[in-house]
């Protein structure tokens, strides 16, 4: 599975209209042409990895506003704000990188913190959340990533 971490502000500054990199390699055939690794069907490889990309960069986007969100909430938009200028939410997605930057500046507050955000992902994806249970920030991101990609088939 390929995973492109996008920083808060890649996020909001992103523009959709934008080309896709290339993925993968090429080879070279004996001729000297160039053909793609995958070249038995490279259009519908070509497809099912943007269709991958997009994925990504929604989910991405997805947990992004949530993050912001969760935080305005429970601490106020000036803290937001301080996080955001300050560049700690720059690697949102990675959840070790952000239980990390919460932990550094909330101590314990991290934890209810993260519980805050994934029960407003969890909610936008309609997905039931139980405090009761045991919590892991990293499982649960998961869980509404496979989700969120589960919905993006459907449509």
């Amino acid at each position: 599975m390929i995973r492109r971490v996008f920083s808060y502000t890649e996020l909001i500054r992103l523009d959709d209209s934008r080309p896709l990199a290339p993925l993968g390699g090429l080879e070279t055939s004996s001729s000297g042409l160039a053909k793609s690794t995958g070249y038995e069907r490279p259009s519908q490889n070509l497809r099912k990895e943007d269709s991958r990309l997009a994925n990504e960069r929604a989910f991405s986007s997805l947990l992004a506003a949530c993050i912001s969100e969760s935080i305005a909430d429970a601490l106020g938009n000036d803290v937001l704000s301080i996080l955001v200028s300050k560049g700690l939410l720059d690697n949102a997605e990675n959840p070790r990188e952000l239980a990390g930057q919460l932990s550094s500046i909330f101590g314990n507050g991290s934890k209810v913190l993260e519980r805050i955000i994934v029960k407003g992902l969890y909610q936008r994806l309609k997905i039931p959340f139980d405090s009761n249970l045991g919590f892991d920030y990293g499982n649960a991101l998961e869980v509404a990533r496979d989700a969120h990609i589960l919905e993006m088939r459907r449509r």
